[in-house]
């Protein structure tokens, strides 16, 4: 079977793209590789910025670990970027922190795949 990329959008178990909260999981059981593409936009200079943490959880298991904490820069703009997800994840998930400060900050997160390998 040939390899297919594909996306999914993470959907929010508590708080929202601009309120501090936890994304509901995403299976990623079945994938060859997933990576989180993230995307957050700030108004004004924030005095505590933006941040979020990758959780993955190993099939079979029902503990979640950090794949990675990522910092936004506390100055106004988009910053962009994707983390990577272990081999052998069987569910991914993010916890955002709001940026305190400035105006607001608005979060996108997004699991990219690849599977069929």
């Amino acid at each position: 079977m040939p390899a297919t990329k594909g996306s999914a959008p993470f959907t929010w178990a508590s708080g929202g793209p601009t309120a501090s909260g936890t994304t509901n999981p995403l299976d990623c059981s079945t994938y060859y590789s997933q990576q989180v593409a993230w995307s957050i936009a700030q108004v004004g200079t924030a005095t505590t910025p933006a941040s979020f943490l990758v959780q993955y959880q190993p099939k079979g298991s029902v503990n979640w670990y950090l794949a990675a904490p990522i910092a936004v820069p506390a100055t106004a703009g988009v910053s962009t970027d994707v983390v990577d997800v272990p081999a052998g994840a069987g569910a991914v998930r993010v916890a955002y922190t709001a940026q305190a400060g400035g105006t607001s900050s608005t979060a996108t997160f997004e699991l990219q795949f690849v599977s069929g390998v």
